[in-house]
């Protein structure tokens, strides 16, 4: 039943709908949820269906007939857009104290100077030591962070299977998108790690900005693990430009990219692994002109689509400078790799939303996908408790299943 009281304030009569204003939101014939009935709730909603989450809750309260699947959905779809605009806000409010502004393009923007620091990297005799050991003889030994300084980002962009809100017309049958997309964002500094995710690229990087300002972190060197997509280079390349940043391509994705862009070009498996044989050991290395040599100098009687191998040759000139030596950062120990942000996709993402059989409305990926990153940084009570997100990097459960 909904409820209605009139406060009056001297002459003003200001009116408040109690179901609205003093409890909780909810739909029609929807009772109200305590908070620990709402952290059970979002806890179950994250690793198994919502029918499945229901009949487990109905079972706990030993009711038949309890809250229905329907219910459930819709309550964390509801608790999924609040933290999201929650944590839009919070971003704002941060960007907004600190005199930063984000155009149009994606650009960051600032009055006064930044305080970056550049002295935080291995030294240089180290670097030099460690490629003496490899042999190694083309390297920039000033371009390794310390691992003890450096923030490590990984971003990656996740899809699920669309609803289909209509049926396609006949004369255009590709005008609805068939993928509803994540930006998810790994944040690692030390032992500490905080995920971000959002609807959108620059959703995602905002709320990264304000993480890195709330915590101390922007003037620090920031590593950003790709897969090389340009969506997400060019992000970073505007938003970024005033700091001390690098970006890295990560090695399974530019190896894999190599073996199937040669699968698709060469004749014969015989004669692509023999060129990878050759291709990975170099670029392993972070030799992107013998790389690209190699392709160039490909007897032309082993190739059947000389296309793919133009493709593959301008894939490298385009991500040349994010190509390092994976060896020396390797010897180092430094990352190569973007496997937190893989990992992370499959927790709030994939292992919720790529079942067989689903798909999903936009609002509703990106609800569930909040609420689970949420439970991920170990900030689900907090929420349910005082509705607030903590930007900090607290024991994040992810990391401790890995």
């Amino acid at each position: 039943m909904i409820s209605v009281f009139h406060i009056v304030v001297g002459d003003n009569e200001t009116l408040f709908n109690s179901s609205i204003e003093f409890l909780e939101e909810t739909g029609p014939r929807e009772a109200f949820k305590s908070n620990r009935f709402m952290d059970l709730l979002l806890d179950f909603s994250t690793d198994m269906t919502t029918r499945a989450a229901s009949a487990r809750l109905n079972r706990i309260r030993l009711e038949d007939t309890g809250i229905s699947p329907q219910t459930l959905r819709n309550a964390v779809e509801r608790e999924g857009f609040k933290i999201q605009r929650h944590m839009e806000e919070q971003s704002i409010a941060i960007l907004e104290e600190n005199g930063i502004t984000i155009n149009e393009a994606g650009q960051m923007q600032k009055d006064a100077a930044f305080d970056i620091n550049n002295s935080d990297h291995i030294p240089e005799e180290d670097v030099q030591a460690a490629a003496d050991r490899l042999e190694i003889k083309y390297f920039d030994a000033s371009d390794y962070e310390s691992p003890d300084s450096a923030v490590n980002i990984s971003v990656d962009d996740v899809g699920v299977k669309r609803q289909t809100e209509c049926r396609p017309r006949q004369n255009n049958p590709e005008e609805q998108p068939k993928r509803v997309n994540n930006t998810v964002i790994h944040v690692q500094e030390g032992d500490g790690s905080f995920i971000i995710n959002s609807g959108n690229v620059i959703g995602a990087f905002i709320q990264l900005v304000s993480f890195l300002i709330h915590n101390g972190l922007l003037g620090k060197q920031l590593v950003f693990f790709v897969d090389g997509a340009r969506n997400l280079n060019n992000a970073i390349a505007n938003l970024f430009h005033m700091l001390n940043f690098k970006v890295i391509l990560d090695w399974h994705h530019l190896n894999k990219k190599c073996r199937e862009q040669l699968s698709l070009a060469l004749k014969g498996r015989k004669i692509r692994n023999d060129l990878l044989d050759e291709l990975i050991p170099v670029l392993w290395c972070g030799n992107v002109d013998k790389g690209i040599e190699l392709l160039r100098s490909i007897n032309p009687g082993m190739i059947k689509n000389q296309k793919v191998i133009d493709q593959l040759i301008g894939y490298f000139e385009r991500l040349r400078d994010c190509i390092p030596c994976y060896a020396l950062r390797k010897e180092l120990g430094l990352r190569n790799s973007s496997n937190r942000v893989e990992k992370a996709n499959d927790t709030i993402v994939a292992k919720r939303q790529k079942r067989n059989g689903m798909s999903w409305s936009d609002c509703g990926s990106i609800a569930f996908a909040s609420v689970t990153a949420v439970k991920c940084n170990g900030q689900l009570d907090n929420w349910v408790r005082t509705r607030s997100i903590h930007l900090s990097f607290e024991r994040n459960l992810m990391d401790d299943a890995a």
